[in-house]
């Protein structure tokens, strides 16, 4: 069972994101940690139908496989489904940054967006899934919620780029207004009355703070939309909100710039990003004291008048209004300072503004000194804060210079204008190492910094792993190549003995996988080349440098690999240009020959990452689909690779590429079949068995194909019955008992679902006992041949296997076995 969830006290993005997120891995069970927030309440009664969320409490730990967390990483958020971390593999996707104790996750996607809905819509739009109205309308009041309308300091282009998708797909605008628009009822009026009253500012280093207190005994209300109008109406650039409540303080914080909430009330145990945090601080305590005596330790320095100028500033000497004009237009500057020599520096005489000249020549003073159409200029010195800026900006006419004092003079060192206000400082772009790294889910990240530590040298990320992280996601295996000198046992025990798990070797292949207990799969591998004999043999491989590894790989955007020592990034095939073109280019023309089953991974690619093959491709695959070929390549491989492409969410896209390029027909001798039935298909388990059953029975020859691929027995068995089903004859409901032959049966017969479902006695040890049989080995070897009669179909009803046991009983053929 996979579980979607997000956090206590649900809000708009954690349910639009659980909602996209069972979409992106359907049948999915949504789970309701704890209770909703705000206005969500009323609208959630109204979607119960459309939603199916279970209580979390009401959810089976022991058969949960998988969870996929949205809009949190925090376990202590996850009320019962917190037993789970660190048992399962979780997938996290949130908009909060990283922080000490997150769950670790295994794959996913954290960036800094406004609103998670932000990261599961291109995933969505890679698949192809389409979102009804309904859908995309949560989704986007979770994305409105969070920007605040697209307003907040958070907001960024993934966010605009979700709204304009979600739109598309129906959103409805004027619903959303109506649902997510502040709304303060008695318990909320009744608590910022309270702010209002306590309500102080604080400031520190430039920084004004509004603090606000209140106490509540019962409902809290939502208390962000509180946070956001006390910041607003008191202009402040940060706000902090303590509300007691019984022998609780809980704290919320907002911030414009410079001082990171998320990792100021971490400090107490709490959580949140850089612009928006909360907290709860058990018992009564100093809390709210203990973040007002810590805030100048969180603030960002402020930026200096210095590091934000435009230097050098050019000046003007006095002349004419009319030549000050010509060379504030050919300079294309809007004002210049008027300067004369004064000891070591200047005289500053006034500002001259191209408006102000322009005017005074039409009005006939274009002869007329510089100096009478001045305005008065303001100078301040380099260390001045920006925060004291602004009011001066105002005075002086958009401009203020800046200046050391030269004696009596002034040495000018740039100048200061509105447009600056709204320039941001450049940050230095990420190398390409980095932002692999940087993009890793938080529990491959730890793995991942602790092999740095461990191994300077000789270790490498490669292959999928660095590729979905340039791609922003990430799945739950790690891909690693040791290069010569290091050996993959001695990492492999390393990784067992820091964070636990086990690990298998193969020693032929110089390879190991080792199994963390958070559910991370890591696969290591020596660094080598493969030699194919023949086409479609398995490889011979031998050590050989990384560069002649990452030679061997199938396609370009596989063959980039991150140096975890130099942190470097290699990428020696043009694996990044066809990453950001979205495509699947083979490394080398007898690719494909060499590894016919190459296109079926390519194909799984294409459907899950929203790729196309190259255009070569077509020319390149037509030599390995010759029937000669073909016959050399290894059945368990194809067979694999096959089962392979079935766990995926996007299998059927997949087999429409195979099946488009001529490769699933001269492959594995198959047609694509409809994809109606699939789309029925309920499985938990076992899902691509049932699927392949579904495909194989919509082929011409099912079982001949069934036989050529080797399948198993008991699956050669069940596509035997659902086409023995197909034809009208009966089949026992004994008979379909394994999940994936039954969901496969239910997806062809739908309509059979309610005589599947009807509830069929059997016999018991109990009904045995009432027969007169003492309790003992008997009881069980009568049930035991009973259910084999069962499963034969040679008793169909409760009587008739009651009369089996009593002839059993009474002709005395019963044999314990010894």
């Amino acid at each position: 069972m996979r579980v979607v969830a997000a956090h206590e006290n649900l809000d708009f993005d954690a349910l639009g994101s659980m909602v996209l997120a069972g979409r992106l891995y359907p049948g999915s069970v949504l789970a309701l940690v704890g209770g909703v927030e705000g206005v969500l309440r009323e609208v959630l009664p109204l979607l119960e139908d459309r939603l199916d969320l279970v209580p979390a409490s009401e959810i089976p730990l022991d058969r949960v496989r998988e969870v996929v967390l949205v809009d949190n990483a925090r376990p202590e958020r996850l009320g019962p489904l917190a037993a789970l971390v660190g048992r399962v593999p979780f997938l996290v996707y949130d908009h909060h940054p990283r922080t000490p104790g997150d769950v670790p996750a295994v794959g996913g996607r954290v960036a800094p967006v406004g609103a998670t809905v932000s990261l599961l819509v291109p995933l969505l739009l890679e698949r192809g899934v389409a979102l009804d109205p309904l859908e995309a309308t949560l989704a986007y009041a979770g994305l409105w919620e969070d920007t605040g309308g697209f307003s907040f300091p958070s907001t960024s282009p993934e966010d605009l780029e979700a709204a304009g998708h979600l739109l598309r797909q129906g959103a409805e605008v004027a619903r959303v207004r109506d649902w997510v628009r502040p709304r303060f009822g008695e318990e909320a009026r009744e608590i910022l009355s309270q702010l209002l009253k306590t309500a102080h500012l604080v400031e520190r280093k430039g920084f004004r703070l509004l603090v606000a207190r209140a106490r509540e005994k019962g409902y809290v209300p939502a208390l962000a939309p509180l946070a956001h109008t006390l910041l607003d109406l008191y202009e402040a650039d940060g706000v902090l909100l303590a509300l007691r409540l019984g022998g609780d303080t809980l704290l919320i914080a907002r911030s414009k710039a410079r001082l990171d909430v998320g990792r100021w009330l971490g400090a107490l145990g709490g959580g949140g990003h850089a612009r928006a945090a909360f907290a709860r601080v058990r018992g009564k305590g100093r809390a709210l004291a203990r973040l007002l005596e810590t805030l100048e330790a969180f603030l960002d320095p402020e930026p200096t008048l210095g590091q934000a100028m435009t230097a050098p500033v050019e000046t003007l000497r006095p002349t004419s209004v009319r030549e000050a004009l010509r060379q504030l237009e050919e300079r294309g500057y809007g004002a210049m300072p008027v300067v004369e020599p004064l000891g070591e520096g200047v005289r500053v005489l006034g500002l001259a503004r191209r408006r102000d000249l322009r005017k005074a020549v039409r009005l006939g003073f274009g002869d007329h000194p510089v100096e009478g159409f001045l305005v008065r200029a303001v100078v301040l010195p380099p260390s001045t804060p920006l925060s004291q800026v602004e009011p001066r900006l105002r005075e002086a006419g958009g401009r203020v210079l800046v200046g050391e004092r030269a004696g009596e003079g002034w040495r000018l060192l740039g100048i200061y204008t509105r447009t600056d206000l709204y320039r941001s400082a450049p940050r230095p772009e990420p190398t390409l190492a980095e932002r692999v790294l940087k993009a890793l889910p938080s529990g491959v990240f730890r793995v991942v910094e602790a092999l740095r530590e461990a191994f300077p040298e000789g270790v490498y990320l490669v292959g999928g792993a660095v590729r979905d992280a340039l791609l922003g996601r990430s799945g739950p295996d790690l891909d690693l190549v040791v290069g010569p000198g290091v050996e993959v046992a001695r990492v492999a025990q390393f990784l067992v003995d820091r964070f636990g798990g086990s690990y298998g070797l193969h020693y032929a292949f110089g390879t190991a996988r080792v199994r963390l207990p958070f559910g991370l799969v890591v696969d290591l591998a020596e660094s080598r080349e493969e030699v194919y004999p023949y086409p479609g043999a398995l490889p011979q491989v031998r050590q050989a440098p990384i560069a002649r590894d990452l030679e061997r790989r199938d396609y370009s955007v596989n063959a980039m690999a991150v140096d975890l020592g130099g942190l470097t990034f290699l990428d020696p095939y043009g694996g990044l240009r066809d990453l950001e073109a979205r495509l699947l280019r083979p490394l080398h023309p007898l690719a494909f020959v060499e590894d016919p089953t190459r296109v079926v991974r390519g194909a799984r690619l294409a459907a899950r990452l929203g790729f196309r093959f190259a255009e070569e491709v077509p020319r390149l695959l037509a030599p390995a689909l010759l029937p000669e070929v073909v016959a050399g390549a290894s059945r368990s491989r194809l067979r694999e690779e096959l089962l392979l492409t079935l766990e995926e969410e996007a299998f059927y896209r997949a087999l429409a590429f195979l099946a488009e390029l001529g490769a699933l027909k001269a492959l594995y001798g198959l047609d694509l079949p409809p994809e109606a039935p699939f789309r029925r298909l309920r499985a938990e388990e076992g899902l691509a068995e049932a699927r392949l059953l579904l495909l194989l029975f919509h082929q011409k020859n099912p079982l001949e194909r069934a036989a050529w691929l080797a399948l198993p027995g008991r699956l050669r068995e069940g596509l035997a019955l659902l086409l023995a089903a197909s034809r009208g004859e009966e089949v026992p409901k004994e008979a379909l008992g394994r999940e994936p032959l039954r969901a496969a049966f239910l997806a062809l017969f739908p309509e059979k679902e309610a005589w599947l479902k009807a509830e069929r006695r059997v016999l018991m040890g109990r009904d045995l006992l009432k027969l007169g049989l003492k309790p003992g080995p008997k009881v069980g070897e009568i049930l035991r041949q009973v259910a084999e009669a069962r499963r034969r179909g040679e008793v169909r009803s409760f009587e008739e296997e009651l009369a089996l046991a009593r002839k059993l009983l009474d002709d005395g053929t019963l044999a314990l076995p010894e």
